[in-house]
């Protein structure tokens, strides 16, 4: 009996570590920075800045406009041309880091008359993934980003849900046959969809077979109504509705103001916060927590927030390191100076 005690110990603990040797976390942490933002390359250049937050980041999420050429404005420095000379979807790979891209399935521009542009839209994707391997990388996840917000536009066929989830399931249909490997997910807005209309669409993608991987949620609470969104209920809810069918379920922690880092991180802390009053033990936070901005400034820039150091209060690798120790339940905001001490 003691050896076998013994060796049910050692599978335990052999299971919570991954194959490069760092401890397996609950939930999975993504890190996914602001487009624009000036030392975006700096992360790969001057790892050692961010090293404690890194250890824990599973997965890091690039824009599907960093793959393309020419560069969309949105990207400012950070262009694909800028990121293969700097070898950073390669380095990721050292890192043993996952790569996904956060990819336009349906779009207004996609929603045409015929085919056309759904065409366009599952070309576009694949050329993002070849892009990413071509300079060395490899992609792991694709998330779309709100399908069902873009279709509630009436040249998408909207408000019916009915037409985004045909699109979705053409795309969805297109990219596994093309890419079996890359798990395909959604990311869909809360309170914009309340719980039973994305109950509601994870069914219809259902019948469709073009059931998503996982779906993560973008939650504005500043757009939260108390008469009818609660935000604990739904977020539990929701997370259920993905088990019950398979998929992994994720929250996005962001900041909505783009004008200074502080005001960025207050924001995000809020989101934090209410996290940690709705899933009250590391063990019952959701499947992934991933870390993003896409913070936009008065002047129209998506620079915020600066990325490094680590140690300076308010940069976004600060906000991931302290996001974590807060989903952790230890003590202290989510915003302001973390050190390193693992």
């Amino acid at each position: 009996m003691t050896r076998v005690r013994g060796a049910l110990l050692i599978v335990a603990l052999l299971a919570c570590v991954s194959l490069d040797g760092r401890a397996q976390t609950t939930p999975r942490i993504w890190f996914c920075p602001g487009p624009g933002t000036l030392d975006y390359v700096r992360l790969f250049q001057s790892p050692q800045e961010w090293a404690h937050a890194r250890r824990f980041v599973s997965v890091f999420k690039f824009y599907q406009q960093h793959t393309q050429t020419p560069p969309p404005d949105i990207v400012g420095p950070n262009t694909y041309d800028a990121f293969a000379r700097a070898g950073v979807f390669r380095q990721l790979k050292q890192w043993r880091i996952e790569t996904a891209i956060e990819v336009g399935s349906v779009k207004e521009f996609y929603c045409t008359p015929d085919a056309t542009g759904m065409n366009e839209s599952i070309a576009g994707t694949l050329r993002s993934v070849q892009a990413i391997e071509n300079a060395g990388g490899s992609v792991s996840y694709l998330a779309m980003d709100e399908p069902f917000v873009s279709g509630r536009a009436r040249v998408c066929g909207g408000p019916a849900l009915e037409p985004t989830a045909d699109r979705v399931a053409t795309y969805v249909s297109a990219i596994r046959s093309a890419r079996p490997g890359v798990k395909l997910g959604l990311i869909e807005a809360y309170p914009f969809s309340d719980a039973d209309t994305l109950e509601t669409i994870v069914g219809l993608l259902a019948a469709r077979n073009a059931l998503p991987a996982f779906l993560h949620l973008d939650v504005d609470l500043a757009a939260m109504r108390p008469t009818r969104n609660d935000f604990t209920r739904d977020l539990r809810r929701l997370r259920d509705v993905a088990h019950g069918r398979g998929m992994q379920f994720g929250v996005i922690v962001w900041g909505n103001n783009g004008d200074a880092d502080p005001l960025y991180a207050l924001d995000a802390s809020r989101l934090v916060e209410s996290m940690t009053a709705t899933f009250t033990s590391w063990e019952d936070m959701p499947d992934h927590v991933i870390v993003q901005s896409w913070a936009e400034s008065s002047t129209g820039l998506r620079i915020t927030p600066t990325n490094l150091p680590e140690d300076q209060s308010f940069t976004h690798t600060n906000l991931l390191w302290n996001v974590y120790r807060r989903l952790r339940g230890q003590s202290g905001s989510t915003t302001g100076t973390s050190r390193g001490g693992r």
